[in-house]
């Protein structure tokens, strides 16, 4: 593990960052249909439950990140394969994240450019910060934390300077009762993006202050559902839920009915600025707990030396996952109420239930 540190702000920076992710731009419990905004909400509950758990854990292992302490908890022989399963899954996630964000530059201002030029430029992107350590990672995230929220405020204040929001189309408020929107956060919304958070259980170990870092990883994870709740409200409120629904990504839409005065429009600029930044950063935490999980199981002294291979891995897996963009959401909708509920849910309890039993035990 290497000797750098990251301070409890720049963790913030970059949960807040990874939340966003392609989660911003994408259509977000929407199954749920006027109500989707609630069930990102509801899905913050579970998901600080969940970061409950990932807290706990690493507390208690303050030293080890996940494929770690999986050993120390389950023994060798179980936590080791656990441990590798893991590392498959942060890079199945990341592919997954890649795709989206070629697919929304392909569709939308690079519609003439290879899918595989823009994933490659952005892993070789990606993997050079990687090289450079997780200091570098989180100061930059740092940085673009500030991007973000601007390009967030000034997007909102378009919409309500154009005059294309209209709050009826949210309106009324569980008309069809609670049971979509229940359904929705736990096929959807709790999974993507709350159970992903797993990731900064290999992350956990570079904080230099551990239990302020987890107060504000907390606070970030809360901040960051806000912002996608009124994100999908926003959504509802300029398009309806109709064209919201079928629209393949609602923030790209919304923002493209800009049109001050025949002067300001054509505004999808911003949109794409931030799923560049949000799909980078969501990349790059995928990519770098990859690396640290394989090194660690390997023994390797040096993860560097995996940073390319793996990216490698990620860039080609990324393009073979789905022949087309609507393959790889139906694929992507099987993912989050399996493999993505196993490994961000079922195994981070169960191995919290193991050790709260050893402990017991123990003492």
């Amino acid at each position: 593990m290497e000797r750098a540190k990251m301070s409890p702000g720049q963790l913030a920076a970059l949960i807040f960052l990874f939340e966003m992710g392609t989660t911003l731009v994408v259509s977000l419990g929407l199954k749920a249909e006027k109500d989707a905004w609630l069930t990102t909400l509801l899905g913050l509950a579970g998901g600080l439950v969940l970061f409950g758990v990932y807290a706990s854990l690493y507390l208690r292992y303050p030293n080890l990140p996940l494929t770690g302490y999986a050993r120390r908890i389950w023994g060798k022989w179980i936590g080791w394969p656990i441990g590798l399963l893991y590392v498959l899954f942060f890079i199945y996630g990341g592919a997954r994240d890649m795709r989206d964000g070629a697919d929304l530059l392909v569709s939308s201002v690079l519609d003439q450019t290879p899918m595989i030029a823009i994933s490659a430029f952005m892993i070789l992107t990606i993997g050079y910060v990687l090289d450079k350590g997780i200091e570098v990672l989180a100061r930059t995230a740092q940085i673009y934390f500030m991007v973000m929220i601007v390009l967030g405020v000034l997007s909102n204040v378009l919409l309500i300077i154009a005059q294309v929001i209209d709050i009826k189309h949210l309106l009324p408020v569980l008309q069809n009762g609670w049971r979509p929107v229940i359904k929705t956060t736990l096929t959807q919304t709790l999974e993507f993006p709350f159970s992903e958070m797993v990731c900064f259980t290999m992350l956990f170990p570079y904080l230099n202050q551990p239990k302020r870092g987890i107060r504000m990883g907390v606070t970030s994870l809360f901040a960051g559902a806000l912002v996608l709740s009124f994100s999908t409200a926003m959504n509802i409120a300029v398009l309806g839920i109709d064209i919201a629904g079928r629209a393949t990504f609602p923030l790209l839409t919304s923002i493209s009915l800009v049109n001050i005065k025949e002067f300001i429009q054509r505004m999808d600029v911003l949109v794409v600025m931030s799923l560049i930044i949000g799909d980078f950063f969501k990349v790059a935490v995928f990519y770098y707990v990859a690396v640290l999980g394989a090194a660690d199981l390997f023994r390797l002294k040096d993860h560097r030396k995996l940073v390319y291979p793996v990216g490698l891995i990620l860039l080609f897996l990324s393009i073979i996952i789905a022949n087309n963009f609507p393959e790889h959401i139906e694929e992507g909708n099987f993912a989050l109420s399996s493999v993505f509920l196993l490994f961000g849910i079922i195994l981070p309890l169960l191995l919290w239930a193991a050790d709260f039993v050893r402990g017991r035990f123990q003492s």
